[in-house]
Parts: structure tokens; C-alpha cells; sequence
């Protein structure tokens, strides 16, 4: 004799264990892995991420010690935002401190001395800095840059 069918409640637990478990496969995703490479003597250009408390992580790719490197960030003054950019070694240890970096006009670099052949990360953060002063007209939501990674050649560093 044939055994009884399950009951309709198994199979939706069933169901429900399996959904549970893809998506907690598809949203584990670390920032390593969503981390864009920036090669040497590369410039990515047009890239965006939200104005309010955006954030974007670089892997640096292409570093030899003990040379010296400049990343640059530049990003149109028509966008009110401030930019800061820090190197990490930790891409899943990203916290928020402040960018000790040299600030230009709509520009933002930091130079850096390769001591490893460790992965090094960078953390793109930008926060929206004063108000749209045309009336009815709404804040941008994504702020535009490019960004660049130049070796350095007879650098002089002064801290």
C-alpha cells in the first residue's frame, strides 16, 4: 500500500527552509567581494553612488613596494558634496572616521606608500554638503565622480 501523501504544512515548511537558506546565501555577500578593482595608472570615469551616506569600495590592484601612489577623486562643483576617500586593509572593518587628505577645489587625493603585497582597499564616502537653492527643485539622489590611482615617480612626501 502507497504511504499517505505529506501533509500540505511539511511541504511549506519545507519551502519556506529552502527560501530561508538562498537567500541567506545570496545576501552574505562581504564588501570584499563587492569591492570594483583599481588598477595603476587606470581612471574610472562617471562612477555614482547615493549622496546621502554613500560609500563604494575599491580593491587597489597592481601595487609593487615600495613605490609611491596617488589616488584621485574628482567630481563636478554643480553637486554640492563632500568627498573623502581612506585607504583599508580590512574591507569588512570599515568604519567612519574622518579623511586627513589633501582637499583642492572639486578635487580630493591621497598619496600612499605600498609596504605590502596585502590586499589594500579604498573607501570612497560622500555626504551632501549645503542645499539646492532653486526653489521646486529636488536634491539629486547619486552623486557623480571619477577616480584614478597614478605611481608616483621622485616623490618628495612632507607630512
Amino acid at each position: 500500500m502507497p504511504s499517505p501523501p505529506p501533509s500540505l504544512s511539511s511541504l511549506c515548511r519545507r519551502l519556506c527552509f529552502l527560501l530561508t537558506i538562498l537567500f541567506m546565501l545570496s545576501s552574505a555577500r562581504s564588501l570584499e567581494e563587492e569591492a570594483r578593482a583599481l588598477s595603476v595608472g587606470d581612471e574610472l570615469v562617471g562612477e555614482t553612488i547615493p549622496l546621502r551616506y554613500g560609500r563604494r569600495l575599491y580593491r587597489l590592484a597592481g601595487l609593487r613596494p615600495p613605490a609611491w601612489y596617488e589616488i584621485k577623486i574628482s567630481y563636478p562643483t554643480s553637486i554640492p558634496s563632500s568627498f573623502s576617500i581612506r585607504l583599508v586593509n580590512d574591507p569588512n572593518a570599515v568604519e567612519d572616521l574622518g579623511s586627513k587628505n589633501r582637499r583642492l577645489l572639486n578635487t580630493e587625493k591621497i598619496l600612499f606608500k605600498a609596504e605590502s603585497t596585502r590586499p589594500v582597499y579604498v573607501l570612497v564616502m560622500v555626504e551632501p554638503e549645503g542645499v539646492v537653492a532653486k526653489p521646486n527643485v529636488p536634491e539629486r539622489e547619486l552623486a557623480l565622480f571619477n577616480i584614478g590611482m597614478l605611481v608616483l615617480f621622485l616623490t618628495v612626501h612632507f607630512p
